[in-house]
């Protein structure tokens, strides 16, 4: 059933119990709240984007339960699995909403999926992209997609627009997103430095410092296993010297115990081990300064991030990057008088007018949160901000914690809540000794589920923190139904949002805790309860496989198998080499000293 916005809004209201009175203490009164719902006015995209922080509601997530198609994010996963006939009825132009770049997009999707893919299609998206001065998730999706075809001097054209704006990406990096900046990279891998005849000074050097300087996160493995790569590249301007051998040659062995060293996404692999045996029979190649057709700028040659001041400003930029004239944006039915008002104020942008630019300049919904995360706008509006843990050093949680406390308990917003619950239970995990065990995170974790159990839906917010929420459960008939609850709630949502790392990572602290705390019922029953059914091996992450290899290392420790403590240190050990996070895998050394002790 086709719903529009207002009509999710509401909907999401009420299924998670957020009063008009609420609504109102926001600056949003009930009439004008009912008069927008019931499709009588517009509204401010600012007074919209502070009620999805009240409901905790992602726009990516607001244009998924519209079921328009319009408002979907497009994704490889998407597509390379979906019907075929829903995709080739895409490309015939059967949604008007479709721009001709996306039924380009499907077209060749549809000609990749039975390998007849011609050389006029991947052309007819390059020459899209390369009139582009910054892409958009639509433009990296084009690229990811012919990256692996186009000849190397058209993709040094398409890289270099992609490292210029990709700081724009910085705080969001869903899995979508990872899969083609993953897919992007590989390829410049695969074409400048693999390829010999590509090879110069100023393509290994710019695709080192693109991959050091891209936004990753812990889980993001294989990205991070590609930066520690690079890094130990950089080492070899004079030559292979001993101690980077030694190096690379312990990061080799790690990834190749947890079946990394060829790291494959849906459009291509990497062999790690071809590279560096690359590098050793002839380093120097690399960094040769021929006269190149199309070299590549010194990294630090590009423009600097921009800075915005507020959303407006970004739709500026991104119609200036991708050369819409305002005649354009007239004919699209924003007037240059409302256009140039929206660049100068924060909340003029009218809903309307948003979706309408959203269609000109081919923006999908996580674009939209892409600008909504953006660390360098200078609003009052800081969620996202606050829910970056990974930028927060663990002695710091505690101080957040209270911070969100404090604005809870001024402004009421469950997103300030569930913030705090997330920092205050990372503050127990990572920084008090033998919390996971304790009354307080079981005191903790109750709270945590008791606001969980006054919504009939969650959004990925409230996802977040479900993790921390059956520590208080002390017996197999509350974790069994806990698990229902659980698995309904995955059943209304999109898969894009909530993955297999997240169904584990819910079920992991508590089985932690009844391991520690020596309850094998209730670790068994969460053993059983935390069964993942079989995805294909190209959803699943090297962390979810690293993830799924520790629950079966813990099962081992629950029934006594010999080695089952060496296993996971090495386990361990092998994540900190490969991910090269030690304050991530220092935090689970902790939690689980005691049962190196016993």
């Amino acid at each position: 059933m086709l719903k529009t916005i207002d009509q999710v809004i509401n909907d999401v209201r009420r299924e998670k119990h957020i009063s008009l009175a609420q609504i109102a203490d926001l600056g949003i009164s009930k009439s004008r709240y009912y008069r927008f719902i019931d499709g009588e006015i517009d509204m401010p995209m600012f007074d919209i984007m502070t009620i999805m922080d009240a409901l905790t509601l992602s726009f990516a997530e607001l244009g998924q339960l519209t079921n328009k198609a319009c408002l979907q994010d497009i994704t490889l996963h998407w597509l390379l699995t979906v019907d075929r006939s829903e995709l080739e009825e895409r490309a015939n132009g059967v949604d008007e909403q479709d721009t001709d770049f996306r039924r380009q997009i499907f077209a060749y999707s549809l000609a990749l999926r039975a390998d007849e893919v011609t050389p006029e299609q991947s052309e007819g998206i390059f020459q899209r992209l390369v009139t582009l001065e910054a892409f958009t998730i639509i433009d990296l999706v084009g690229f990811a997609l012919i990256a692996p075809v186009i000849s190397a001097d058209k993709f040094k054209l398409l890289y270099v627009r992609y490292t210029a704006g990709m700081a724009n990406n910085q705080n969001f990096l869903n899995s979508d997103l990872y899969d083609l900046i993953l897919t992007i990279h590989m390829a410049a891998i695969d074409k400048l430095l693999l390829q010999p005849e590509n090879r110069s000074y100023n393509s290994t050097m710019f695709v080192i410092e693109t991959i050091l300087n891209q936004y990753s996160e812990p889980q993001y493995m294989e990205l991070r296993l590609l930066q520690q790569v690079m890094q130990l590249l950089k080492t070899t301007t004079d030559g292979v010297t001993f101690t980077t051998n030694n190096r690379m040659t312990t990061l080799l062995l790690s990834a190749k115990t947890q079946h990394a060293s060829v790291i494959k996404t849906r459009l291509m692999s990497l062999d790690l081990s071809a590279l560096w045996t690359e590098f050793q029979v002839g380093a120097s190649n690399f960094w040769v300064k021929p006269n190149e057709h199309m070299r590549l700028p010194s990294f630090s040659t590009l423009p600097p991030e921009e800075m915005f001041d507020h959303y407006g400003d970004v739709f500026r930029w991104i119609i200036k990057q991708k050369h819409v004239t305002p005649g354009m944006v007239v004919d699209a039915g924003v007037s240059t008088y409302k256009l140039y008002k929206a660049y100068n104020e924060n909340g003029y942008l009218q809903l309307e007018e948003l979706l309408k630019l959203m269609h000109l300049l081919d923006l999908m919904p996580s674009d939209i949160d892409v600008v909504l995360r953006r660390r360098l706008i200078n609003v009052t509006n800081s969620t996202w901000y606050q829910y970056s843990w990974q930028h927060i050093q663990p002695l710091g949680y505690d101080a957040l914690a209270r911070t969100m406390q404090q604005k809870y308990e001024t402004d009421h917003q469950r997103k300030d809540l569930e913030a705090y619950f997330e920092f205050k239970a990372l503050d127990g995990l990572f920084v008090r000794q033998n919390w996971l065990q304790s009354p307080a995170a079981a005191e903790l974790s109750k709270a945590i589920s008791d606001e969980l159990m006054t919504m009939e839906t969650w959004s990925y917010a409230e996802f977040r923190v479900a993790r921390y929420a059956m520590l208080h459960i002390e017996n197999p008939a509350g974790i069994q139904m806990w698990a229902q609850l659980l698995y309904r709630a995955l059943k209304t949502i999109d898969q894009r949002y909530i993955n297999r790392n997240t169904v584990l990572d819910i079920f992991e602290w508590p089985l932690l805790r009844a391991i520690l705390r020596g309850k094998r019922e209730l670790a068994e029953t969460l053993l059983q309860v935390a069964q993942v059914a079989d995805t294909n091996a190209a959803d699943v992450m090297l962390f979810g496989r690293g993830q799924q290899r520790l629950f079966d290392i813990y099962a081992d420790i629950l029934h006594d198998k010999p080695h089952a403590r060496r296993d996971l240190q090495e386990h361990l050990s092998d994540f900190v080499m490969l991910s090269g996070d030690r304050k991530f895998i220092d935090g689970y050394q902790k939690i689980l000293r005691p049962l190196w002790e016993e």
